[in-house]
């Protein structure tokens, strides 16, 4: 405190004139409201001829949402069903892939499941004063990972792996830890306080807030939820996605002014699942999910479906049959096409600026140009791992300047909804495979990974060489020598000042990422010669997994900072 003071009083206060305008415009993209395939692009050749520089870390995505469940029968306008649907963790998990071309090269290559990292950078990243005040505006609350259940029968839950239960209960340590009723998905919850609110029943009855209407919230944009007849139930939303969090070039562009960008996304969006439901033969109030089909681009689905019965979200009295639908700019669906109220094309928002004369001067003297090094990623897989198997693969043959590898653990969609048995042998049983949960509508895959899905014995060989003296064998090694500090203000050093979100109870239960450090080299040459990557460990989970693995390797490029030309 002492020095603190000390220094502060000896800094000389200023002013300085560095911008003249700073303004943030926006384009539309290149679709023209047609996105059959999920496929949306950006020409930014608007923003290279204006003459001005772009600040591409504050620049964001703003991408209309409809998201649609028709109920088979009348029910739709019920007040409860507000809360019948919801998106997974975040905005992010809408992009599968993305590529980026500067002067008309490309520097960001089409990697399937980009979502993944993504999402494992800002659970390790971001803290908790970003989950407070920032996170919210891009659909991101982090799952809750005690309530990840299983489900081998039909259920009002869902089937298979399910996450979706919004409704609380009271604790009871009675039946022991099993049947403490930690089932309550708050970060699910957390995300319907955006998009499940409903401007005509919520300003109705007594309990109603009566402090708004339908106009207004249309006019300001805000995410709501409206009940279109008796049989759909329909969300508006604006995802907005920050640019900086879905790539690390973004994070590294520095002020140019005459770049030539273009930008293609692959997001995960013109999907459907389609539900059977049926009244319970012992109790024929209780709707239960029977089977589901879901029809997705990339084998995600982003949005989740809630519990049926009085006080879980979906009020299913005399529903058969439910298909939820998630389209850009308006439903996707076949039979009803209803529009989002405030637009129909995606948006890039740049913020864009006119430097005074003397800075401008004095950045580009500084400036002229500038090396700029980022991360890229390649995705690899491997299926159907049985409990207690060990998998030794070799994901890439070569590979130069590697950063770090990521393993994403999940149940394996041959066996979700196959009975318990099956889940330590194949044994038939259960409702067969509903598939990968990261594909259901009832689990929080991909935003969490498979509930205590144990990865043991591990270890990386880099060219034959491992990377660690002995196999990592426990979790909490893995977690505090690798997930908690690797992406962590200061790698979660000091206590007073740290970042991620994760604690080690969110990752032995439902965040078992494996995070494995590539970084450490003796030289620019060493890190520059190409080499292989083998992973090996041990399926530790008491069931069959899928494994997703994300490679990061660093890129670089040179840009003109007066034209924002690549420099070859």
């Amino acid at each position: 405190m002492d020095e603190y003071s000390y220094y502060s009083s000896q800094t000389e206060q200023r002013n300085e004139f560095l911008f003249s305008n700073v303004q943030t415009n926006f384009i539309t993209d290149n679709n023209n409201g047609s996105y059959p395939n999920g496929q949306v692009t950006f020409d930014l050749s608007t923003l290279s001829n204006s003459g001005k520089y772009i600040d591409f870390t504050s620049s964001f995505l703003t991408i209309p949402l409809v998201l649609n469940v028709n109920l088979t029968t009348t029910g739709g306008a019920q007040a409860e069903n507000a809360f019948v649907a919801s998106l997974k963790n975040g905005y992010h998990q809408l992009i599968n892939s993305m590529s980026v071309e500067i002067s008309n090269m490309q520097v960001v290559n089409l990697t399937n499941f980009s979502n993944l990292d993504i999402n494992y950078k800002l659970l390790t990243t971001c803290s908790l004063e970003d989950e407070r005040n920032f996170l919210p505006s891009i659909g991101f609350a982090k799952d809750t990972a005690e309530s990840i259940y299983y489900t081998d029968a039909v259920s009002t839950s869902g089937l298979g792996e399910c996450n979706n239960k919004i409704a609380n209960s009271l604790f009871s340590s009675a039946g022991g830890y099993g049947a403490t009723q930690w089932n309550s998905n708050r970060g699910r919850l957390e995300r319907q306080m955006n998009t499940s609110f409903d401007p005509v029943k919520g300003r109705e009855g007594s309990d109603g807030t009566k402090l708004h209407s339908q106009s207004v919230v249309t006019d300001t944009g805000k995410n709501h939820v409206v009940a279109n007849g008796t049989k759909d139930v329909t969300y508006h939303i604006l995802a907005t996605i920050p640019l900086k969090i879905i790539h690390d070039l973004f994070k590294n562009l520095h002020l140019t002014k005459g770049m030539y960008m273009r930008m293609i996304l692959n997001l995960n969006t013109q999907c459907s699942t389609t539900c059977v439901l049926a009244p319970n033969a012992g109790t024929a109030a209780n709707i239960e999910y029977t089977s589901f089909t879901t029809t997705s681009l990339n084998g995600v689905l982003p949005f989740m479906l809630s519990p049926t019965g009085t006080g879980n979200g979906f009020l299913a009295t005399g529903v058969t049959g439910v298909k939820a639908t998630l389209g850009i700019g308006k439903s996707f669906d076949t039979t009803t096409s209803y529009p989002h109220n405030i637009m129909t094309s995606c948006r890039f928002y740049a913020r864009v600026a006119e430097m005074t004369p003397t800075a401008e001067e004095m950045y580009l003297s500084a400036v002229p140009s500038k090396r700029i090094l980022y991360n890229d990623i390649l995705s690899f897989n491997t299926l159907s791992v049985p409990s207690g198997q060990s998998v030794s693969q070799i994901l890439t043959n070569g590979i130069s300047r590697p950063r770090y590898l990521l393993i994403v653990p999940n149940m394996a969609g041959a066996i979700n909804g196959s009975g318990r048995a099956s889940l330590l042998a194949t044994v038939a049983g259960g409702l067969g495979s509903v598939g990968s949960p990261m594909n259901s509508p009832f689990s929080s895959s991909p935003g969490t990974t498979g509930f205590q899905a144990a990865i043991s014995n591990l270890n990386i060989l880099v060219s034959g060489q491992t990377i660690y003296q002995s196999n990592l064998v426990y979790g909490f090694e893995q977690f505090l020598e690798e997930v908690r500090g690797s992406n962590a203000l200061n790698g979660g050093t000091p206590l007073g000042l740290s970042s991620g979100l994760l604690s080690q109870n969110d990752f032995e239960n439902g965040y078992r990422f494996c995070y494995i450090d590539l970084s450490r080299r003796i030289s620019q040459a060493n890190d520059d010669t190409s080499r292989s990557i083998q992973v090996s460990f041990k399926n530790s989970a008491a069931y069959m997994c899928d494994y997703q693995y994300i490679i990061s390797y660093q890129k670089e490029i040179v840009l003109s900072t007066s034209t924002g030309a690549l420099i070859i």
